[in-house]
């Protein structure tokens, strides 16, 4: 199979595919579509006024009005999931079938839930970017994460890198990085930290977030440039609330074994056309002992402050200003060669949304701009290298100080139309402009003589423009098929590379791309219960900014301390893969199996190099970033039964394989074979739960040894226990025993201790109790 010639040719039938798709629109019979209605009540019968109800495969959602009612008219045939949300209410979800002409009734009643209890909702989107979790709009209420890496973790196929006790760096079926889109409400993010302290998501407190969504695969066209896969985070959106309400909440806990302090307020309600939202999050972290006794560095502070205002225009618009500021101070990075004195993170947004009548063409419209900046620093204080030792060179003690600063401007327009019952489109554009700038300077500690200055990240912007279009169809009663192509105008540059990236790399700093992406996707209701979905897709990723431009530095994508330099004509990554979906949704079970094919050309990869080393405690090889290929390919399976009301079960399998043809060894970063089995008893009245879980992991002795992984590591299982309990419908008690049985592991993807070698093991038995309160 040509690879190439495979990936040209997806791209120019699929863009055009779309076009001719949208020429072929044209008005459906009234008698090929009916209408749904239905009434919402809560206890006693009352009638719930705002409460959104979504048509999930249509992506329609209406407003309850006064008395609780909603309609939805223009409904294609088919079996359609209906579900309810509000805030105060546990979620609730029905399956109607609609028949041409016909009004289908289906009534909801919604049982009472505190807003504290509301937690984060993670969930995997299908190809065709239809949202599903695992069970039910299964909430992880009772997460105890200190990042928002900790929560993906959970997730089938996805898995994260730790490098140090915060930061956790999210991996997608093997894809990593800046492979990864990552969004935090609708805004591209980017790390601060060259040697990846942190992680896109890193800048946001878990307790801000209500809402993360995964992708994994070339499918989020829309979302962004550059998604191979892509994670997108909501944090608490403005509430729509009567006016007059005001809502809070108040949250503390404590983990044993990390001592650390997790506290976090929230304030949020409504007057008249105007909403807010505004939080406080505060913790403290400290070393942690791994299963076997051994202290792992960990301290971290952090603090966040973050809110919205939501502004009300005429009966169909809303626009929001958003504003964050984060402080992470003092963290300890066991993972890399440095630790951190700080990243200050600040943020700014306006978005404009507009939802005119959903009887009309126009269905929406959508416009956002954003702001992103990251001051951060890295000192070699506390690393061995800050100490005198007259066995190396150089044997005095060494000051390393590196200052970054990263800033990101960006914004998205998107409009969706509705020229028929049976069609959706979606048309817009977005962009991004990142400039990255780190200098390092290196000093004799004893008299503080600087040995030398250089620059990391050499004044780096990277700018994208893309424009986008998706077009969604249902056929008949029981299938949907969407296209969407894209297209994206790249523009890179460095503005003050040293003498010897120019005289010994490259003189051709600006370079210049046009990226076309695609996707066609295809999902068939093979009956009430099973679902058929398929999708083939070719994203492209630009090369970063250590890709392009780095002059000797650390290579997060490795786990050697060697140097490497960038390449500015790198040619951007393109990832085409394959995926079939099979999924089965009864009143009591439910099931899903996805496995895919993925092909990476001009996958971005290492070298060895005859350039000289920098630094002298450096290894004396040097590595540059090259093009080459790569294949993976893997499955995720997982099941839910709802044993009894109160009983239910969940479990989950997932492999993947990845291959670096181009060095002829297995993929970096490629995590093991995992199942998992969890027990969980909810009480009838929602009082309190239960819930146990075992985690196996095999051992991973498929090795990237020309990049560092020279040992196998071993497979381990985990065993957790939790429990929660709620008081006086205000208040909520949790606690639980993370591995409860201490045992010792290392996830596969961790980095490696620099000065030791030893990958970073997990926390051993850790003990936490959470008090949650809502008004």
């Amino acid at each position: 199979m040509n690879i190439r010639a495979s990936l040209s040719n997806i791209v120019r039938v699929t863009v055009p595919a779309v076009l001719l798709g949208l020429a072929g629109i044209v008005p459906l019979r009234a008698q090929q579509v009916g209408e749904i209605v239905g009434r919402v009540t809560g206890p006693g019968g009352l009638g719930v006024a705002g409460a959104a109800v979504e048509i999930v495969q249509l992506d329609r959602t209406e407003a309850t009005g006064e008395e609780g009612t909603f309609r939805f008219d223009r409904v294609p045939e088919g079996t359609f999931r209906v579900r309810v949300t509000h805030l105060g209410y546990a979620t609730h979800e029905e399956r109607v079938s609609v028949r041409a002409g016909a009004t289908a009734r289906v009534d909801f009643e919604l049982s009472p839930r505190p807003i504290a209890l509301q937690g984060v909702k993670v969930t995997v989107v299908r190809p065709d970017l239809i949202p599903e979790s695992t069970l039910e709009g299964d909430q992880l209420d009772e997460a105890n994460p200190r990042d928002p890496g900790e929560l993906v973790r959970a997730l089938a196929g996805v898995d994260a890198v730790r490098r140090g006790p915060i930061g956790l760096d999210p991996s997608v079926r093997g894809l990593r990085e800046t492979e990864v889109g990552a969004y935090v409400d609708g805004q591209r993010t980017f790390p601060a930290g060259p040697a990846r302290m942190d992680s896109q998501l890193g800048h946001v407190d878990p307790s801000a977030i209500r809402k993360i969504e995964v992708i994994k695969g070339p499918y989020a066209l829309t979302w962004g440039a550059g998604n191979l896969s892509a994670i997108r985070v909501e944090t608490q959106e403005v509430p729509p609330l009567a006016p007059g309400a005001l809502h809070g909440t108040l949250s503390t806990g404590y983990d044993g074994n990390l001592d650390a302090v997790e506290t976090s307020a929230s304030l949020f309600g409504r007057s008249g056309g105007v909403s807010y939202w505004a939080l406080g999050a505060w913790r403290d972290g400290n070393d942690y002992e791994s299963g076997d006794g051994q202290v792992v560095p960990a301290d971290f502070r952090s603090w966040e402050g973050r809110g919205k205002l939501g502004l009300e225009i005429g009966d169909s618009g809303l626009l929001t200003l958003g504003a964050g500021h984060q402080e992470q101070d003092d963290i300890d990075y066991p993972g890399r060669i440095l630790n951190a004195l700080f990243f200050h993170t600040t943020t700014g947004s306006a978005e404009l949304e507009l939802r005119p009548s959903p009887e009309g063409t126009l269905r929406s419209l959508d416009l956002l701009a954003y702001v992103g900046h990251v001051d951060h620093n890295m000192t070699n204080a506390g690393k061995p290298t800050a100490e005198p030792n007259p066995n190396r060179t150089p044997p005095f003690a060494l000051d390393v100080d590196v200052v970054t600063a990263s800033t990101t401007l960006g914004g998205r327009a998107a409009v969706e139309l509705a020229p028929s019952p049976l069609w959706s489109v979606e048309i817009g554009g977005d962009a991004y402009s990142v400039n990255r700038d780190a200098q390092r300077t290196v000093a004799r500690q004893d008299n503080q003589m600087t040995l030398f200055e250089d620059q990391v990240w050499p004044d780096v912007t990277i700018t994208d423009v893309g424009t986008f279009v998706r077009a969604s169809r249902r056929v008949g009663s029981s299938v949907q098929a969407a296209l969407t192509g894209r297209v994206d105008f790249v523009a890179a540059d460095a503005g003050t590379p040293s003498d010897f990236f120019l005289q010994n790399v490259s003189d051709d700093l600006d370079q210049s791309e046009t990226n076309l992406s695609g996707a066609f996707t295809l999902g068939v209701d093979l009956d009430e219960h099973w679902t058929l979905s398929a999708g083939v897709g070719s994203a492209v990723r630009t090369a970063d900014a250590l890709e392009r431009y780095s002059d000797r530095f650390p290579a997060s994508k490795a786990q050697i301390a060697a140097e490497f330099v960038g390449n500015p004509a790198l040619e951007p990554e393109r990832s085409t893969q394959v995926d079939v979906w099979l999924e089965a949704d009864f009143p009591r079970v439910s099931l899903d199996l996805n496995a895919f094919n993925r092909w990476m050309a001009n996958y971005i990869t290492l070298a060895l190099s005859d350039l000289p080393k920098r630094l002298p405690l450096s290894p004396d090889q040097v590595y540059e970033y090259v093009n080459g290929e790569a294949t993976f390919r893997g499955f995720e399976a997982s099941a839910a039964v709802r044993v009894t009301d109160e009983v239910s079960v969940r479990g989950s399998a997932q492999y993947l394989w990845g291959q670096d043809e181009t060095l002829d060894e297995p993929a970096l970063g490629v995590s093991p074979f995992t199942s998992a089995l969890t027990l969980r008893y909810d009480h009838p009245g929602r009082r309190f739960y239960v819930e146990g879980g075992v985690q196996g992991v095999a051992r991973q002795d498929r090795l990237a040894t020309q990049r560092g992984e020279t040992q196998a590591t071993d497979g381990y299982v985990l065993a957790d226990l939790q429990a929660g309990i709620r008081l006086l419908d205000r208040l909520e008690l949790r606690g639980g025993a993370l591995n409860l049985f201490d045992q010792e592991y290392v996830n596969h993807l961790n980095s490696k201790n620099p000065f030791t070698g030893a990958q970073i093991p997990e926390p051993g038995r850790v003990l936490f109790v959470d008090l949650s309160i809502a008004f």
